[in-house]
Formats: structure tokens, sequence, C-alpha cells
């Protein structure tokens, strides 16, 4: 009996676009987000920048990294849910 064969792909726009919608996706960017703005808030601190815009210097890597790192936990251990299948 020969088994059919099935072609996956990955939802890249699913993937980047989809809110986090689990407790725990929710947890682990907010988690990345404040250990990341610390990073980069750190050094800035002791230059003579205007705090506005050292916090602002400092959230927006730390949002697109957190951001990066919930896409690269989807990709790898919520794969399924993200995967559509292909006709040929």
């Amino acid at each position: 009996m020969k088994k059919e064969v099935v072609r996956v792909e990955m939802d890249l726009k699913k993937i980047f676009l989809t809110p986090p919608n689990t407790r725990r996706e929710q947890i682990t960017l907010l988690v990345m987000m404040v250990v990341l703005f610390i990073m980069f808030f750190g050094p800035i601190c002791f230059t003579e920048i205007h705090p506005v815009k050292a916090i602002l210097l400092s959230c927006l890597p730390a949002l697109s990294v957190s951001w990066g790192w919930i896409v690269l936990l989807r990709s790898l251990f919520r794969k399924s849910e993200f995967c559509q299948q292909v006709k040929d």
C-alpha cells in the first residue's frame, strides 16, 4: 500500500502578525521586553541623552528582538498551528 505524500508550508503571515494569544506567549514576550529594555537602557542612562530619547532608543530594539524571539519559538514549538497543506 502506497502512502500519499502531503506537502506542508509554514504560514509566515500568520506567524509574524498574530498577536500572542496564549498566556505562555504573553508572559514570555513581557519578560523578554523587560530584560532587553534593561540591557539596552543601562548604558544609555549614563550618557547625556534626553531621558525620553533614551527610553525610545531602548524600547525599539527591545520590542523588535523580543517579537523575533516569539516568532522563533512559535516556529519551533507550535509548528502545527501555523502550517497549511499545499495541493499539488
